[in-house]
């Protein structure tokens, strides 16, 4: 069985990782509902969420970047 690692990756203007977390895990349901089907089943415990890395944009204002990964196991797995 083949699984599939799907990564997202977001911005913020305030450290904040709940907040990071919720809209890395909607970008993450988006993307495996796109590319593999509604029976698609993110394995949830797999969510890794990393951050947050403080960078500066062009004017010096600082931006906190999180990065989330989950698998996906094929249909046969989930059910």
């Amino acid at each position: 069985m083949v699984r599939v690692t799907y990564r997202a990756v977001t911005a913020l203007p305030y450290e904040h990782h709940e907040r990071a977390t919720a809209g890395l895990r909607a970008e993450l349901r988006h993307q495996v509902l796109a590319e593999a089907g509604a029976d698609a089943l993110p394995d949830w415990t797999t969510l890794t969420v990393t951050g947050a890395a403080r960078q500066p944009d062009a004017r010096g204002n600082a931006w906190w970047v999180y990065t989330a990964t989950v698998t996906l196991w094929p249909a046969a797995r989930c059910n």
